[in-house]
C-alpha cells in the first residue's frame, strides 16, 4: 500500500475528479463506500478493480475487504482529513475504487434469444436510471442502454440508486438513436414503447420474443420522433384521476409483466 500525503499527488487528483463526476478521463467508473468497491470484486462482476484509495482509519477498519483485493490492482492511503476534501458524499468512509466494466457489444445482445433491452429515451433523474438498472437486473433485463440526452447512467447518484446492479447489469451510455434502432431491426428486435395514451394495454400486450422497451422522460415521455419508431405503444391502464407514473416504476411494472409472461424464467 502506497501512502500519500498531498493532495497534489498525482492519483489524488484523479479521484478527486473521478468522485465528483462519476467516471475517469478513460470511462472508468469511480464510486464510494465499502458496498461499492464489495460488489466491484464479487464473482459475478463485469468489472476489474484498478485502483483503490482509502483514508487511514478505513485502511484498519476494511483490512479484510483490501486484503481480497487482486495483485494487479493499485492500492493507496491518505489522510482522513485529505479522504473527507476530496469525498463526493456528505459522510464519506474512507474507501473510493476506480473499476473498469466489461464492455458491451450491442450487436451481440441484441440477437441473444429472447433478448430484453431497456431503452432509457432522456430521462433526466438520476435516481431513477438507478433504479431502472436495479430493476432490469432484478427482472431479467438484457441490458440498458442510455440514449444520448440522457441523464449519465454512471452518475454517482444513479449508481449508489442501483445498489450494486452497475456491475452485473450490461449498460451502455450516450448512444445515437439511428444507429441503435437500425441495429435492432436488423436483429429482429421488436421496439415496444411506453406511453399514457397507447394503444395496447399491457395485460393484453405480447412480450414473448426479444423486444426493447423505450422508456421516456419523467415529465414529457417519448419524444415524438423516438415514439414513431415503435412497432406498438404500450400503456399501463391508471385511474383517470392519475396524472401519471413514475417512470422508474413504469419500468418495473412493464418489466414484471414481461418476466410474468415467460413464467420467470430468468436466462443465466
Amino acid at each position: 500500500m502506497r501512502e500519500l500525503t498531498s493532495a497534489t499527488n498525482s492519483l489524488v487528483k484523479v479521484f478527486r475528479r473521478a468522485l465528483a463526476e462519476g467516471v475517469t478521463h478513460d470511462g472508468w467508473l469511480c464510486g464510494e463506500g465499502p458496498h461499492f468497491l464489495e460488489e466491484a470484486l464479487k464473482p459475478d462482476a463485469r468489472a476489474t478493480v484498478r485502483s483503490v484509495l482509502v483514508s487511514a482509519e478505513a485502511a484498519s477498519k476494511y483490512a479484510e475487504l483490501l486484503g481480497r483485493l487482486p495483485a494487479e490492482s493499485e492500492l493507496a492511503q491518505i489522510p482522513d482529513k485529505l479522504f473527507q476534501q476530496i469525498a463526493g458524499t456528505r459522510t464519506p468512509q474512507g474507501v473510493a475504487a476506480i473499476v473498469e466494466l466489461r464492455a458491451v457489444d450491442l450487436k451481440a445482445v441484441a440477437a441473444t434469444r429472447n433478448a430484453i433491452l431497456v431503452i432509457a429515451c432522456g430521462l433526466q433523474d438520476p435516481g431513477n436510471m438507478g433504479t431502472i438498472i436495479r430493476s432490469a437486473e432484478a427482472l431479467g433485463a438484457s441490458s440498458v442502454v442510455a440514449l444520448a440526452g440522457t441523464v449519465n447512467p454512471f452518475n454517482p447518484k444513479s449508481v449508489r440508486s442501483c445498489v450494486g446492479s452497475i456491475f452485473r447489469m450490461p449498460v451502455i451510455a450516450g448512444v445515437k438513436p439511428e444507429p441503435i434502432f437500425k441495429i435492432l431491426r436488423g436483429s429482429g428486435v421488436r421496439i415496444l414503447g411506453t406511453a399514457p395514451r397507447g394503444t395496447v394495454a399491457l395485460s393484453s400486450a405480447n412480450l414473448h420474443g426479444s423486444m426493447a422497451l423505450l422508456v421516456g422522460q419523467e415529465a414529457a415521455g417519448l419524444p415524438p420522433e423516438i415514439s414513431r419508431e415503435a412497432d406498438e405503444l404500450i400503456r399501463i391502464p391508471i385511474r383517470a384521476e392519475a396524472d401519471s407514473l413514475n417512470a422508474a416504476i413504469a419500468t418495473g411494472i412493464f418489466l414484471y409483466e414481461v418476466a410474468r409472461q415467460r413464467k420467470f424464467q430468468y436466462q443465466p
